[in-house]
């Protein structure tokens, strides 16, 4: 794609029409306190509206995002690498993405930079893996899954007897869960490695999945009436399970559920609020916040949500079992959060935006 899709004439006249609304958000959501404490300072900010998108020749970004119908490639410096709108949904990862209709023939895999680099024929509907080394396609009715290599070869393909729920992907390992309330963890050449079931509910079914970093924990979320959360550990090559916890939530859809980067900590969605779990002394905290998860991020120092309301948003930024950093309400309809180390990166409808915490 050339350059005239992202570069505009005007787009210096539009920046001073912007500056008024981005001085108002740096007010609100980052006012400076009075005595010594934490605090979150901008450091930058781009308008990713269509009318006002440049694209930098920087090299290497840091990051991906996605805001509303726009989503694309950044890194800390603000540079943008790469500004595009949705079809009809979409596959993120590291190295590329794929934006795809509703229902697609073919999938076209582009670089960070909007570049092409494949198409393949498509199965259903593509996803992913966070490095973009792995691309699976999930079938239209989620009756089954296949694993494609980028010539559009099927490496390996599993259909299930009951739909298909939720996913996580850990490089060439995957974790499925099914409606029946199994969960498959399946291995690079499509082997079933592991089957878990979660007895005690009156309705089986698998809500959610993760795999931790170091791919030695798989948590999952399960059941209807009551609702589990459970822990799987690997021990000498297998998987055993470490631990079962009920609780209070009696969701009907797939929910949001992470561990953090070193495996400490799970973050999953409760109603009104996200809970953090320490895996090891198995303690959680609740922290409330109004509103659906929408988006969830960690690093070692700080965890961010951004959570969907009937009008606005609602941002929760805090260390985990520790302290809230910041709890505030946002105007925008679509919020992406993506924390790297101690800078928050935050993509408001058509504003990316990042801000570091720092003592003053």
């Amino acid at each position: 794609m050339g350059d005239s899709i992202f570069r505009n004439r005007r787009s210096g006249r539009a920046f001073w029409l912007f500056l008024p609304l981005l001085l108002f958000i740096y007010l609100l959501l980052f006012p400076r306190p009075g005595g010594k404490e934490n605090f979150f300072s901008p450091i930058w900010s781009k308008d990713v509206s269509p009318a006002s998108r440049t694209v930098s020749n920087a090299e290497g970004p840091n990051l991906y995002f996605r805001a509303a119908d726009t989503f694309g490639y950044a890194d800390l410096q603000g540079n943008l690498h790469y500004v595009g709108q949705t079809l009809h949904n979409l596959s993120l990862s590291d190295t590329g993405f794929i934006s795809y209709g509703s229902v697609p023939d073919h999938v076209v895999f582009m670089n960070t930079r909007g570049e092409f680099q494949f198409s393949i024929k498509s199965f259903g509907y593509p996803l992913l893996d966070p490095s973009g080394q792995v691309q699976y396609s999930i079938n239209t009715d989620r009756s089954g899954l296949k694993r494609i290599d980028s010539e559009g070869e099927i490496l390996w393909s599993m259909g299930f007897s009951a739909p298909l729920t939720t996913i996580a992907l850990a490089e060439e390992e995957c974790v499925v869960g099914l409606m029946d309330g199994r969960a498959l963890v399946i291995g690079a050449a499509g082997e079933v490695e592991h089957q878990q079931t979660i007895d005690g509910s009156r309705i089986p079914v698998m809500l959610a999945a993760a795999v931790s970093a170091d791919r030695n924990r798989i948590a999952l979320i399960s059941g209807i009436d009551p609702q589990f959360l459970s822990v799987v550990q690997r021990r000498d090559g297998e998987l055993i399970t470490e631990f079962n916890l009920e609780l209070s939530s009696d969701f009907r859809r797939e929910v949001q559920l992470r561990f953090s980067p070193d495996t400490r900590f799970l973050f999953y969605e409760v109603e009104d609020g996200l809970a953090v779990l320490d895996v090891r002394r198995r303690s959680t905290v609740e922290f409330g916040a109004a509103g659906v998860l929408r988006s969830l991020d960690s690093s070692g120092e700080l965890t961010a949500a951004a959570f969907r309301r009937a009008e606005g948003s609602g941002l929760l930024i805090l260390r985990p079992l520790d302290a809230v950093i910041l709890s505030r309400e946002l105007a925008a309809e679509h919020v992406y959060v993506k924390v790297l180390g101690g800078s928050l990166i935050l993509a408001l409808d058509d504003v990316l935006l990042r801000a570091d915490l720092v003592e003053g």
